[in-house]
């Protein structure tokens, strides 16, 4: 036989020996380590949403995890990662404490990386978890040792922003401030015009939330003409929605309709469901105002028809509270019972949340002090002291004592309400025991804010002080004139008795036949202003 042919290999690079021709190929073919697997693999489990399979072979996945996490610690961070997200969607007990410890070893692993932009989205995703469980101080430690690790400029805005809007949603709005305010400095200098924006407006609402209008409105006016400059009809309404609610508890009422209606304009154009709230926002501001109480009204009942057929919500419980508020204050009862039992009766279709069960109270609160006012003003009722089984104050003092019974259902108001009934009902004793509390409750919190619409007392600022008791504060003349005149129990008729609680609790000298006096004074003058 003769010999075989060789012929030349053309595709190998000429000068190149063979085990070097190899390793030149290599770019061109698929080449994976078993982490770069176990990712793809969690990655398409994600895609699907099949969360189960993904905690399924997560003590597979967790070792593979382990075994590269020194040599190759990205693949070993989306492993972590991803089995974290997938603890978190599983809802299920325990799940959250699981997620935390995936993503603190994410934290780790995009350290060892060097990896700024993982690490701000491992941070983002523990301290949501966090704050989910209430772990506040824990998810504000993580939080401040990144700026320790990367320093406040290398703060993605996402993170800064996402870490205030889950602190906002869990009602930790100091902390939320807190954070704008640290970095403040860094927003306004380098931040793009469309995050500022956002940050203004988040702002806004924060401060709405802590009930300083005056202060929210300074941040509302800063995101109003960067959202015209941009175009951002959505930011233009809501900042304008904002200024319109300010307005309205500032007793600024002109105003406050200004920017309410362009704002509606907006919204209209946009077709966006949010004009809801802007008919609310007006209705409030309507029936703030003598005489334009059925303005309001009609408001309140164009929210009502606008809100869907069947959906049963948080807004709209809260649209039938201001609707029956807004009734009583005409004194149409029935209208008004009507309403707050509607609302009340939409709560048990409402996921349980901390708004649903301040509603609620206030709902009750409100059923309360509407049969206890139609008790007051029924001029059929023979006699002035009513009987124990009377009807209309029974079923004021069953309202007022649910209302108190509501998680943070005990406020001023309706220590107030209680104390009538109480009175009413023949049990001197505990209505005169409520009424201290009322009493006690103004002097503490009369210096912190307005007794009109219950805006804080800002850092620094001062308020209108009542000269004649000097408890009761007003951010406003106007809402100094209207405590003195609005409601049987307006100011006019409280101011003396503070007056004189003040003096006996800052003189020490509340002997009991002093205290009795005052209180029988109070339900005297009570008892006076029944039609008889």
């Amino acid at each position: 036989m003769g010999k075989k042919s060789r012929r030349p290999n053309r595709n190998k690079p000429k000068g190149i020996p063979a085990a070097a021709s190899t390793a030149v190929a290599a770019p061109w073919q698929v080449v994976t380590s078993p982490a770069d697997d176990a990712v793809n693999t969690l990655q398409l489990m994600c895609v699907s949403q099949d969360w189960a399979a993904v905690l399924e072979v997560e003590p597979q996945m967790s070792a593979i995890a382990r075994r590269s996490e020194n040599s190759n610690p990205l693949p070993a961070f989306s492993i972590n990662f991803m089995l974290g997200r997938a603890h978190k969607k599983m809802e299920r007990e325990g799940g959250v404490e699981e997620a935390i410890t995936c993503y603190i070893k994410s934290v780790e692993l995009a350290k060892n990386a060097g990896d700024n932009e993982l690490l701000n989205l491992a941070v983002r995703c523990l301290t949501q978890c966090y704050v989910e469980t209430a772990r506040i101080e824990e998810a504000m430690d993580v939080y401040k040792s990144l700026c320790d690790e990367l320093g406040k400029e290398s703060l993605e805005p996402d993170t800064i922003i996402e870490f205030a809007e889950i602190l906002e949603v869990h009602h930790e709005t100091s902390h939320a401030l807190e954070i704008f305010e640290e970095n403040m400095d860094i927003i306004e200098s380098s931040w793009e015009i469309q995050n500022r924006c956002k940050v203004y407006e988040m702002i806004g609402r924060l401060y709405v939330g802590k009930n300083d209008f005056a202060k929210s409105n300074v941040y509302f006016k800063r995101q109003l003409p960067i959202a015209k400059e941009t175009m951002n009809a959505e930011s233009e309404a809501s900042a304008l929605h904002g200024l319109g609610f300010n307005y309205g508890h500032l007793g600024d009422y002109g105003n406050a309709m200004t920017c309410l209606e362009q704002a509606l304009v907006i919204e209209s154009e946009q077709g966006d469901d949010r004009k809801i709230m802007i008919f609310c926002a007006m209705g409030d501001v309507l029936v703030a105002q003598e005489g334009r109480e059925k303005e309001g009204i009609l408001m309140f009942q164009k929210c009502v028809e606008l809100f869907q057929e069947g959906k049963q919500s948080k807004g709209l419980i809260e649209v039938f509270l201001k609707l029956g508020q807004a009734y009583r204050s005409i004194e149409a009862w029935d209208d008004a019972i009507a309403s707050l039992e509607k609302g009340l009766s939409l709560v048990e279709f409402t996921a349980d949340e901390l708004r649903v069960r301040q509603l609620k109270a206030l709902s009750k609160q409100s059923l309360g002090n509407t049969y206890l006012e139609n008790f007051y003003t029924d001029k059929s009722r023979v006699g002035i002291i009513p009987e124990p089984n009377d009807e209309l104050i029974r079923k004021a003092l069953f309202w007022s004592e649910a209302a108190c019974n509501c998680e943070g259902g005990a406020n001023l108001g309706l220590f107030l309400d209680l104390a009538q009934e109480n009175y009413f009902l023949g049990d001197t004793v505990k209505a005169h025991n409520v009424f201290k509390r009322y009493l006690d409750g103004s002097l503490r919190l009369g210096a912190q804010c307005c007794q009109t619409c219950g805006q804080i007392c800002a850092k620094g600022a001062i308020m209108e002080k009542c000269s004649v008791c000097k408890v009761a504060r007003y951010c406003s003349r106007a809402h100094c004139i209207q405590a003195w005149k609005t409601g049987r129990l307006s100011h006019r008729v409280m101011c003396s008795f503070l007056k004189r609680w003040r003096k006996m609790t800052e003189g020490k000298e509340t002997t009991t036949e002093l205290r009795d006096e005052l209180f029988n004074d109070f339900f005297e003058r009570v008892l006076a202003s029944r039609p008889k």
